[in-house]
């Protein structure tokens, strides 16, 4: 999987959490595997960073590692300042082995999930608690062919 089909199928499923489930949408991991794309709702979701980073860890530890998972999306809703205009977005962060983190949002409209921004490199320090997935990630071994 090269990393626009990830940017893709995080997208894909950030549009089906929307479209199925009730606001604010859920912190959810997205684990595209060989044999299916696992989407896991992380519930509840910690106010604070320390706590998020555990959870991820967790998550990390009990799912990807032994799925030997060499890559992982993150979504969530987020409120921005757009132009001085509070708006909700679904934020995507995604990431693979030895590739670092990418990240895109979306606005919520009425109609439900609205075009994806062009994605960008993903600052280390804006998600810190996302570590843990990118080491499991980095972590992954890679497929026998």
């Amino acid at each position: 999987m090269t990393l626009d089909e990830l940017e893709l199928v995080c997208q894909q499923a950030a549009r089906n959490v929307v479209a199925r489930d009730a606001r604010p949408v859920p912190a959810t991991v997205v684990l595209p595997l060989a044999n299916a794309t696992r989407v896991t709702a992380l519930a509840p979701w910690p106010d604070d960073d320390p706590g998020r980073f555990d959870l991820l860890a967790r998550f990390a530890a009990e799912v990807m590692r032994p799925a030997n998972a060499p890559c992982y999306g993150f979504l969530a809703e987020a409120a921005v300042d757009a132009g001085g205009v509070p708006t909700d977005v679904v934020v995507v962060a995604y990431g693979a082995r030895r590739l670092g983190a990418r990240v895109t949002a979306a606005p919520l409209t009425a109609d439900g999930l609205g075009e994806f921004l062009d994605s960008e490199p993903l600052d280390p320090t804006a998600f810190p608690f996302l570590s843990p997935l990118q080491h499991a990630a980095d972590a992954a071994q890679p497929p026998t062919v």
